[in-house]
């Protein structure tokens, strides 16, 4: 028998990347998941404890800081010897602002975030990534970088998301740079849907009045209204990439992005 599967997952402990935490670990008996991010509730910092030793790694950090990358990747090979599979779903989403009012300094770090921080751990994790692929060439779980981006990225657009957007471009484009430079991997870039966490409540809720156009804050409403068809649960992107990660499901071709339900199939909705 091979042996467990290792995942590093980036922004593990919160919103999509918790329920992607979840879904491995409610769908493979063996595969072992180090989670990083930055604010980890009780629950996540429990999991060493509570997942029978399959969460050996619980790290609390910032992914712009370059001393904690290099901690968490030292944790990784102390505990689970290397690293398989990476699972990049960090990100923010702020300064929603208009060019005129920004803060280049809140856009630099919006960058730090997005970018910079997705480039930099894919850096750290290359090696260990290649020598999976190596030892499991037949297996598309291992050698793996998963990374979500946005719809964002080329044909969304609203006013005073200009940071996130271009964030978003460029972190497609890196996806495809980075397939292209290494042809012995595996980097899918998964599109979320929109999803329900605090920005669409903020927006909602008129947090961005007079930076959002009316008519954009009055579809997010509608949408609201119309229920998760429009505005999803977390765990539907969540479990998709679970399954995309431990290898279920094939996915794209390295260097393409896609909405997660054509990554992975799946089919009509429970009501």
């Amino acid at each position: 028998m091979s042996e467990p599967q290792r995942i590093l997952i980036v922004g593990g402990g919160q919103g999509i990347g918790w329920e992607v935490t979840k879904s491995i670990l409610r769908l493979s008996p063996q595969a072992r998941i180090a989670v990083f991010g930055i604010h980890l509730e009780e629950e996540v910092q429990n999991l060493p404890t509570t997942a029978n030793g399959r969460v050996p790694v619980v790290s609390e950090g910032d992914i712009t800081s370059e001393n904690d990358r290099q901690l968490l990747v030292k944790e990784c090979l102390e505990e689970m010897g290397g690293i398989d599979t990476l699972v990049f779903t960090a990100g923010v989403i702020t300064p929603i602002e208009r060019i005129e009012k920004l803060n280049m300094e809140d856009v630099k770090r919006t960058f730090d975030v997005n970018v910079f921080g997705c480039m930099a751990m894919c850096q750290l994790c290359l090696p260990y990534l290649r020598q999976s692929r190596i030892k499991n060439p037949t297996n598309v779980a291992y050698g793996k970088a998963i990374i979500l981006s946005s719809g964002c990225d080329k044909e969304i657009s609203y006013h005073g998301w200009m940071p996130y957007c271009t964030t978003k471009a460029a972190l497609t484009r890196f996806i495809e740079m980075l397939a292209h430079e290494e042809p012995l991997l595996t980097v899918q870039g998964v599109y979320p849907k929109l999803t329900r966490t605090k920005m669409p409540e903020d927006i909602i809720a008129g947090k961005y009045k007079g930076v959002m156009a009316d008519h954009e804050i009055e579809k997010f409403r509608v949408w609201n209204e119309i229920g998760d068809e429009m505005v999803e649960p977390p765990e539907w992107c969540g479990e998709a990439v679970g399954k995309l990660a431990l290898g279920l499901y094939p996915g794209g071709k390295s260097g393409e992005s896609l909405d997660y339900d054509i990554h992975v199939p799946v089919g009509l909705r429970r009501k």
